[in-house]
């Protein structure tokens, strides 16, 4: 057997001079091959460890192995440079998951909040000092189940809880409701008689309550006795998405307290809607006199979000007013009022 050590290891010259010199001092006799193939006869007839030179057999392996050891930490010589241990990859069995990983839950891309079980939702107009815009109020279901169609009853048949709202359907109007994949298909017995601006938004209003009672559908196709509806303004004959809620959505909602609502001390304000760096104002009024206000902050530059704040009333009837102050002079702009009672 011969053993290879690197020519520029000083240790593993040293060693491979020493055993060097100790095989040149053996010298066989006739007396040691006589013995050794006597050995040989005598091996054939017991095992393997009982023999006599099982022990130096041992001994040479581990010698070898230690040498070889040696050699492959001392590898990296007097350089300075690094000491690299080459190893086998392991090849022990990794079990294989039983299913992926799982992930955070997917972000809504909606902006509007996510229906109440049990209520729909329905959509408005009011004129908010800059023009007619969309608001949102949340109603007892009309139906069995919280489905569109439970909207667009609400939509057609209900009042608003605010008087400052109001529907630009007449409320006589039946509807035929279906859905086909992300398209919803509304057939009614009327169109409304509005200008412009207004037919646009009535189309809008619509269009909003469908889509915020179920997320699933993205457009809505407009019928009227079946065929696409005559308008003398617009092309209705596609199915319609949502418009930008800056374009059409009123900028300041307040959700709480409720028009007509009885609640107890300290009142809890919440809302949504978008300001100039956040800031939403609110102010409470009785008898005409300003009892209390404050500010709080909802979304930011035409991002909308929800605000909240709380305030301490005695036991009477109030009013309050959300509202943006005016960069110009600080006037209330895109005002939302409700009435309420502190009992």
């Amino acid at each position: 057997m011969s053993t290879n050590f690197p020519d520029d290891d000083p240790l593993a010259a040293r060693l491979r001079d020493a055993l060097t010199s100790e095989a040149a001092m053996v010298t066989p006799s006739d007396d040691g091959l006589t013995n050794i193939r006597a050995g040989i006869d005598e091996g054939s007839r017991r095992p393997w460890w009982k023999h006599p030179a099982a022990p130096a057999l041992a001994a040479a392996v581990v010698l070898g192995v230690m040498a070889g050891g040696i050699a492959v930490f001392a590898g990296g010589g007097d350089d300075g440079g690094d000491n690299v241990v080459a190893t086998q990859p392991s090849t022990s069995s990794v079990p294989e998951s039983s299913g992926p990983e799982p992930s955070d839950p997917p972000m809504s891309v909606s902006q509007t909040p996510i229906p109440v079980e049990g209520d729909v939702y329905v959509y408005y107009v009011m004129d908010d000092g800059q023009g007619p815009r969309l608001y949102r109020e949340q109603h007892s279901e009309m139906t069995a189940g919280n489905t569109p169609n439970s909207g667009l009853m609400s939509l057609f048949s209900s009042r608003p809880k605010d008087p400052d709202y109001r529907s630009l359907w007449p409320s006589e109007n039946p509807i035929d409701y279906g859905v086909d994949g992300s398209i919803a298909t509304v057939d009614l017995s009327a169109w409304p008689a509005l200008g412009s601006q207004f037919e646009s938004l009535a189309v809008q209003e619509l269009v909003y309550t469908v889509t915020a009672n179920d997320p699933s559908v993205k457009k809505v196709r407009l019928l009227v006795n079946g065929k696409a509806p005559q308008s003398g303004h617009s092309d209705w004959s596609q199915p319609v998405a949502r418009a930008p809620m800056m374009d059409v959505q009123g900028w300041i909602w307040l959700l709480a307290p409720a028009g007509g609502a009885t609640v107890s001390s300290p009142v809890t304000i919440s809302g949504y809607g978008t300001a100039f760096e956040g800031t939403i104002s609110w102010e409470v009024r009785q008898d005409g006199q300003k009892v209390a206000e404050g500010h709080t902050q909802g979304g930011a530059n035409g991002e909308f979000g929800e605000f909240s704040d709380t305030v301490d009333l005695d036991p009477g009837t109030y009013e309050i007013r959300a509202f943006e102050s005016s960069a110009e002079d600080g006037s209330p702009i895109h005002v939302d009022t409700k009435t309420f009672t502190v009992e």
